[in-house]
Order: structure tokens, then C-alpha cells, then sequence
């Protein structure tokens, strides 16, 4: 009994000295040195933060340019807006709080984003009140126009597809019987926003009429699942993985947010916003205005039009609304490099001749001459 005890002890401590050596010696000096690693890989592996930029925020920057070089000359257009909320309810915390209640905030930032010829008027009356009564005293700017609107729809699980695929194959008799099983799952329900926008006049207080933005963007609830499986004679393992992707609503809104900005302050400027778009496409609207305001002036004023654009392009001309040599020139140096398929004998005091030279002036991200010049006509208002 006593050697059979003196060796359940022995058996006892070894295994007691190999666990203490399996985990490193479980000391406070050990445990804070393990600490200070967890907390360095942590640190190092954490996501730092990123502006929060749109897939139009870039567009709005590039329309800013786009008005230097339309509106040289022209007042700034100073804006308001109403509060921007949502009208379908399904922020109210009741259902969940789906969508942001109040989107305002998105709007001032991406009016605010275009450049120094729109400008945002702030509106707080409380804040101003209580400056007054300490004595401060303030220049009021009115604005131009106010910016209506709310978040109109939500149309939750639009649309929903799912495909699944399996596969069992076995093989192998008595001991060496294998199993082998495969399945994948793929989901994917699709939900519509729609953001709708409009101008007032504020003076007025009349809505401007066709100046307006209503998009509608589509959010993606997407889900996968794979499974896989492996059996030897009725013992099996296996493994699963699964992932979703949920877009998030409010990048989405605030997507929907830029876009419409962009629209409504292009339309109310009348100013070829779409050419900050990749692949845009000409709005009617401002296609329709422009058309509208030029063949209601004057020959002598058109040809001084015409001589504003030409200067546009780079043309060393004097606007002296006269249809001179040197503006003869130069048309046909700028028609023949960027619009050959217009043809030679362009009448310039029409709409046809006149629309390629005002919504084609050069931009910085625009192609190169050479470039243009193999592109096809381009596309007709409204296509």
C-alpha cells in the first residue's frame, strides 16, 4: 500500500510540475506581461476613423467648380432649410427606430460642401436671443431660397430571392463507410428609401416650380451560409459558416441626401450638374430652362453669350456682341477640337448650335480634346 501510494504521489506531482510548465508559470509578472500584449495587439488592429463621405460628395465638390466657372461674376445664392424629418414613421421607437427622425443635419453638410457660391443661413433664434441679451450684436442675412422635404417611403423586403445548393456522396464499405456532405445557402431581400426635396422661394414663400429632387435608393439585406460535413462509418464532424451584410440605412439616406442636393441646387442654377456625375445624364429641366431663356434674347445678345462662352474655353475674344472676325475664328477653332460632329457651318444664334457650346465648357476631370472629339453625339435631354 505504502509504495502504491508513494507512486499515485509521484504520478501526482509530475503532472502537477507538467501543467505548470504547459501554461508558463502562472505569475503576476507573466499574467501583466500577457496583459500588455493583449493591449498592444488590440491597439494596433483597431479601425481608426474615416471622413464620411458619400459617393457623391465628390460630386458636390466638383459642381462648386463647376459654378466658378458658370457664375463668375453672378451674387452668391444664400439657403435655408425647413427641418428635413421623416414622413413615413418608422423612426418612431414604437417600430423600432428603423430611420433617422431628423436628417436636416445631412442637408446643411451637403449644401454646405458645394463652395463659397451657395452659402447655408443658419437658423436659431434662441441662440441669437440670448447672444442679443449679452450685448452681441449681429448682421442678419436673408436667404434665397428655403429647402423642403422629408424621407417620403420606406418599402421594407421589396423584393427577396434565395438559392441553396447540396451535395452527399458516399462511398466505401463495412469499417471504411465515408461520408461527405456539402450545402450552400444564399439569400438576398432587397428595401427602397425615398428622399424627396423641393425649393421655395423665400421671399415669396411660393414653391419654385419644377426645381425638385425625388431618388430613391436600394438597401441590400444579404446572408450566407455554407456547411460541410465528413462521416467514417456513422461518426461524422463537420463545420458551418455564416455571414450577413446589412447596408446601413442611414449611409444610404445620406447618399440619397447628397444626389438630391446636388440635383435641386443644379436645377436651381441651371447649371449642367450632371457632368459631375459619373455617367450622367442631361436633365431636362435645366436643358428645357436654358433653351427657354436663349431664344428669348436678342441676335446681339446671344452673339455676347456666345463670346462669355468662348472666353469659357480659354478664346481671347471681346464680348462686344458683334459677330467679328476674331469670334468667327474662334468658334471654328472650338467646334472643329471638341464638337466635329456638329459640322462646319454652325449656326451658333440657335439652340442646336449654341447647347453643345454652353453645356460642354472644359472641366479639370473632363477628357482631353482628342478624347472628346471620338466620343459619339452626345445624349439628348431626357434620355
Amino acid at each position: 500500500m505504502n509504495l502504491h501510494h508513494h507512486s499515485r504521489l509521484k504520478r501526482g506531482l509530475l503532472a502537477l510540475a507538467a501543467t505548470a510548465v504547459l501554461t508558463g508559470c502562472a505569475t503576476t509578472e507573466n499574467t501583466l506581461g500577457d496583459a500588455d500584449r493583449l493591449l498592444a495587439d488590440r491597439e494596433a488592429a483597431k479601425q481608426l476613423p474615416t471622413a464620411n463621405l458619400s459617393s457623391y460628395a465628390t460630386s458636390l465638390s466638383r459642381f462648386g467648380r463647376m459654378l466658378d466657372v458658370y457664375k463668375d461674376g453672378d451674387p452668391v445664392v444664400y439657403m435655408q432649410t425647413r427641418s428635413i424629418l421623416d414622413a413615413t414613421n418608422l423612426s418612431n421607437p414604437l417600430v423600432g427606430s428603423e430611420i433617422p427622425g431628423d436628417i436636416t443635419e445631412m442637408v446643411r453638410t451637403a449644401v454646405n460642401r458645394i463652395g463659397a457660391r451657395i452659402v447655408y443661413v443658419p437658423y436659431h433664434p434662441d441662440y441669437l436671443i440670448s447672444q442679443a441679451q449679452l450685448g452681441a450684436k449681429f448682421g442678419v442675412t436673408m436667404p434665397d431660397f428655403l429647402i423642403t422635404g422629408a424621407l417620403t417611403e420606406f418599402d421594407r423586403a421589396l423584393s427577396g430571392a434565395g438559392r441553396s445548393n447540396s451535395a452527399t456522396v458516399d462511398f466505401g464499405r463495412g469499417r471504411g463507410e465515408t461520408a461527405l456532405g456539402a450545402d450552400v445557402k444564399r439569400t438576398a431581400i432587397l428595401s427602397a428609401l425615398a428622399l424627396d426635396l423641393n425649393l421655395v422661394s423665400f421671399s415669396t414663400q411660393q414653391m419654385v416650380p419644377r426645381i425638385q429632387a425625388s431618388n430613391v435608393i436600394k438597401v441590400l439585406n444579404f446572408t450566407a451560409e455554407d456547411n460541410a460535413s465528413l462521416g467514417f462509418y456513422g461518426d461524422s464532424f463537420g463545420f458551418k459558416l455564416e455571414g450577413r451584410y446589412l447596408q446601413g440605412r442611414h449611409s444610404a439616406i445620406r447618399t440619397l441626401v447628397d444626389l438630391s442636393v446636388l440635383e435641386l441646387m443644379g436645377k436651381a442654377t441651371n447649371t449642367p450638374y450632371w457632368r459631375c456625375i459619373p455617367n450622367g445624364v442631361p436633365d431636362p429641366v435645366v436643358v428645357d430652362n436654358m433653351r427657354a431663356s436663349f431664344e428669348g434674347l436678342t441676335p446681339e445678345l446671344k452673339i455676347g453669350l456666345v463670346q462669355v462662352m468662348l472666353r469659357k474655353y480659354g478664346q481671347n475674344v471681346e464680348v462686344n456682341q458683334k459677330l467679328d472676325e476674331p469670334t468667327r475664328n474662334a468658334i471654328r477653332t472650338i467646334y472643329a477640337a471638341r464638337y466635329p460632329q456638329v459640322g462646319e457651318s454652325v449656326d451658333v444664334l440657335t439652340w442646336q448650335g449654341f447647347e453643345p457650346l454652353f453645356f460642354g465648357v472644359p472641366m479639370p476631370w473632363d477628357l482631353p480634346p482628342t478624347a472628346q472629339a471620338t466620343q459619339a453625339v452626345p445624349a439628348k435631354a431626357g434620355s
